[in-house]
């Protein structure tokens, strides 16, 4: 049945919920905007995921594009080109000052996909909920929300007892404020021990095989791989002295600040207290949803995501 409807919908292209594409960051196309009554903010680079369940997202604006964003109600707009390949109505659930700006945290309530056709977007929508565990929401948010490139780090803790070291794409960096957003699922054991240290590194995924990484997401945070019986080598971080693998380009030291749990994720907000770069102009991994990269030149990278 799969065969089938590549051949006659996709051609022939393997049905997945992501692509997975290495790409610099002055190489991804797209755009993200929040609209806001009359009023739309650029927000490509400071727009994340923060909770899967429900569906949260958080956008920060500097403070005079905050102040012209006062309802409740919004709009984001993932854009390519002069394209608009989704749409997300989102409602605010709680604005947080920052010294330059305002952080906005919104729960998705309504989504609209516009890539391809409205029947390609059925028949790939029906086709991913023969698994029990999707809905056709679901689908739809996933859809709309990677529509937009999203990058995959490696998040890196230890302490005197403990290490792990692990990918996720549910994060954001806002440069502006030396801020960044992480959310974990409160089922990470790593969770805790974090909000205790409130101490964590992220790297980027510069010279890493997918599969590795893949090999990394699967180890329980119960009883993670040590460092020393990992395929790659590590050093360690300026500050923490956490290990760094040896296929990053760079990597941010972090103070967890303030948390906050949305749901099936916990939001931690950190401020950067150290920046490393390790190589010129590192690249990283990205997810981007199926029905975008089918509209993309992205070369994607046979994985196992």
């Amino acid at each position: 049945m799969g065969k089938l409807i590549n051949k006659l919908f996709f051609n022939k292209n393997k049905i997945q919920t992501f692509y997975i594409s290495r790409l610099h960051a002055n190489e991804v196309a797209e755009k993200v905007y929040l609209k806001n009554g009359a009023h739309r903010a650029d927000i490509t680079s400071t727009n994340s995921m923060i909770c899967l369940d429900p569906f949260c997202m958080a956008a920060w604006l500097p403070a005079e594009q905050a102040a012209l964003t006062g309802n409740q109600e919004a709009e984001i707009h993932f854009v390519k080109g002069s394209q608009l390949n989704a749409v997300i109505n989102v409602s605010l659930i709680e604005k947080i000052p920052t010294p330059k700006g305002i952080l906005f945290l919104y729960k998705v309530k309504k989504v609209k996909n516009h890539q391809l056709s409205a029947l390609h977007r059925l028949v790939l929508f029906a086709y991913f909920l023969r698994s029990k565990a999707n809905t056709y929401h679901s689908r739809k948010v996933i859809s709309a929300m990677y529509s937009y490139p999203r990058s995959i780090i490696i998040v890196s803790y230890k302490d005197a007892d403990y290490c792990n070291i692990f990918p996720m794409d549910i994060h954001g960096y806002i440069q502006e404020e030396e801020m960044y957003l992480l959310g974990l699922r409160t089922t990470n054991v790593t969770l805790d021990k974090i909000l205790a240290a409130k101490k964590v590194v992220v790297c980027d995924t510069n010279d890493v095989d997918i599969n590795t990484v893949y090999d990394l997401g699967k180890h329980s945070s119960k009883s993670p791989a040590a460092p020393d019986h990992l395929p790659f080598k590590t050093t360690e971080s300026e500050l923490f002295r956490f290990p760094v693998p040896d296929f990053i380009g760079s990597y941010k030291e972090i103070e967890i600040i303030t948390n906050k749990k949305m749901g099936y994720h916990m939001l931690m907000i950190g401020k950067v207290l150290n920046k490393k770069q390790v190589k010129d102009d590192p690249s990283s991994l990205y997810h981007i949803g199926f029905l975008q990269f089918q509209k993309g030149n992205y070369k994607s990278i046979d994985g196992l995501f």
